[in-house]
């Protein structure tokens, strides 16, 4: 486990955003992850591109995201 509790994602693309999640796609494959689970998810905006998303530890499990 990392100190902060956090993964970051890095070159992602928000492909779509709604008031509780937002849809990353990383390495090929789309995630819907609730705001709840995202550092700062006020920073991201549908259509981002090449961004570093920081998602909870605990979410990239359940997702099956490779660390």
């Amino acid at each position: 486990m990392s100190q902060s509790g956090y993964v970051h994602l890095e070159d992602c693309n928000i492909v779509r955003e709604t008031s509780a999640a937002v849809w990353v796609e990383h390495d090929g494959l789309r995630h819907w992850i609730p705001k709840s689970q995202i550092a700062n998810p006020g920073d991201y905006s549908e259509g981002d591109e090449g961004v570093t998303v920081s998602i909870t530890e605990w979410i990239a499990e359940q997702k099956g995201i490779e660390l």
